[in-house]
């Protein structure tokens, strides 16, 4: 699952990508740091335009099929990449609107006991990335929406949680950024786990956990010592 992340420095996430696909892409105006982006948060998405990639707001959470009339829409915040060429919900995006969501680390919580433990991740020296994601046009039910895709655990991760977000930077930015079907061998192979050797992790404060807070705090240092812990 990947239900939270921090963007609290977009200019260098959207020059990092723009760099990779060799197109300028300006930082919004628009935008401010968020450092806990949760769904129905609008966020910038990379997404091909009529005149090649650009940036675009966009809220998180795909509208899941319609339920009883009044009902409150069911939000999807992700999409599994082992099954997303098939689910209903997804194929048509995964065909023709792949797109990129720009990040400087992501959120798991790992449950100890009764506990549910913050942990922040990054690339390591705090390098930005992308998440592989994919996108809907906007309709009667909202704006324009994306989704992250997940996949298997890395190292780093699998203590933690059984699904992390995929995660793009150099060359696989540009592969996955488009609108023409992937072949099964690139799809799979652009939606691997990274590497954990490129990423770290720690701990972080409580106060991430409500997804109402938002601000420096959530990249706060945990209010007590974690109990001893091997992240290999």
């Amino acid at each position: 699952m990947c239900v939270r992340y921090t963007l609290h420095k977009s200019d260098a996430a959207i020059a990092s990508i723009s760099k990779a696909l060799g197109s300028h892409l300006d930082n919004p105006d628009w935008f401010e740091p968020r450092f806990n982006a949760s769904l129905t948060s609008v966020m910038p998405v990379v997404a091909c335009g009529p005149s090649g990639p650009e940036v675009r707001p966009m809220a998180w959470g795909f509208v899941a099929q319609e339920g009883p009339a009044g009902a409150r829409p069911r939000l999807l915040a992700n999409a599994r990449a082992e099954t997303v060429t098939r689910m209903p919900a997804f194929r048509q995006a995964a065909a023709a609107r792949r797109c990129l969501v720009p990040a400087n680390g992501f959120y798991e919580w790992q449950a100890r006991g009764r506990e549910r433990l913050p942990f922040l991740f990054t690339l390591r020296g705090g390098e930005p990335f992308a998440f592989a994601g994919l996108w809907e046009p906007a309709g009667t039910a909202g704006p324009e929406a994306f989704c992250i895709l997940t996949t298997v655990p890395n190292d780093l991760m699998a203590p933690i949680h059984d699904r992390m977000p995929v995660l793009l930077g150099g060359g696989a930015l540009g592969r996955w950024l488009g609108d023409a079907p992937l072949g099964g061998a690139e799809m799979a192979g652009l939606t691997r786990p990274l590497d954990s050797a490129r990423m770290e992790c720690r701990r972080v404060s409580r106060f991430v956990s409500n997804s109402r807070h938002e601000g420096p705090e959530c990249l706060g240092p945990a209010e007590e010592e974690p109990p001893e812990f091997d992240f290999g």
